[in-house]
């Protein structure tokens, strides 16, 4: 299969960018795997897209988005049901969902004192993250499913909950327990799946530094 000519830029780090990365891989599409330093994005910050990172260029043309690059890399794989709007949407609410997790964790993420931080995270692991994993949990078991969210076929929102929990349980959160989402079976044994994916554990392999 032909496929377009696609670079795509992110930092050095999974984030908002791993969701696509590991898209392409899976389905062995090409792609430049672009990472950029903290003086080369704030070199190329004013010349992007909404002045942001990930981006996906497609033939020379600049995307910008995470998402919605994602959603693209999905068509172009089958990753992502285009051609039945119903599970198309069931992906995208646990897309959007993911969007609302990060978004309570980015403060955080951007706060220099290491005590306001500190107190963020416990609220976070306290109180606001274990008030949204349930509803996402309910949401995962109310799904007709199968070994993955929306029956034995992979999907972006696999992929997705695969990452959310690799990050979540990382270590590299300080103040957020390794074991929070431990509570939630249908959750992680969707992303034990995907972790299972022979293509999936090629990429760890080539990427756990």
């Amino acid at each position: 299969m032909s496929y377009p000519t696609l670079k795509l830029t992110y930092f050095n780090a999974p984030g908002r960018a791993e969701l696509t990365r590991l898209a392409l891989f899976i389905n062995d599409v090409p792609f430049e795997d672009e990472r950029l330093d903290r003086d080369q994005f704030l070199a190329r910050k004013p010349t992007l897209p909404f002045k942001q990172v990930p981006t996906l260029t497609i033939n020379g043309e600049v995307f910008a988005q995470s998402h919605g690059m994602a959603r693209y890399v999905g068509v172009l794989t089958g990753l992502y049901p285009s051609n039945d709007p119903l599970r198309a949407y069931r992906v995208d609410e646990i897309l959007a969902f993911s969007d609302d997790i990060v978004n309570k964790l980015i403060p955080s993420l951007f706060e220099q004192d290491v005590t306001k931080k500190m107190a963020m995270r416990r609220e976070l692991a306290e109180v606001t993250l274990p008030g949204l994993f349930p509803l996402l949990e309910a949401r995962l078991r109310a799904t007709p499913g199968g070994k993955y969210f929306v029956g034995d076929t992979l999907t972006l929102a696999d992929i997705e909950l695969y990452c959310m929990r690799k990050n979540l349980t990382s270590g590299h959160l300080d103040g957020i327990p390794t074991t929070i989402i431990d509570a939630y079976p249908r959750w992680n044994a969707i992303a034990d799946a995907v972790a299972a994916h022979p293509k999936v554990q090629e990429w760890a392999a080539k990427h756990s530094s």
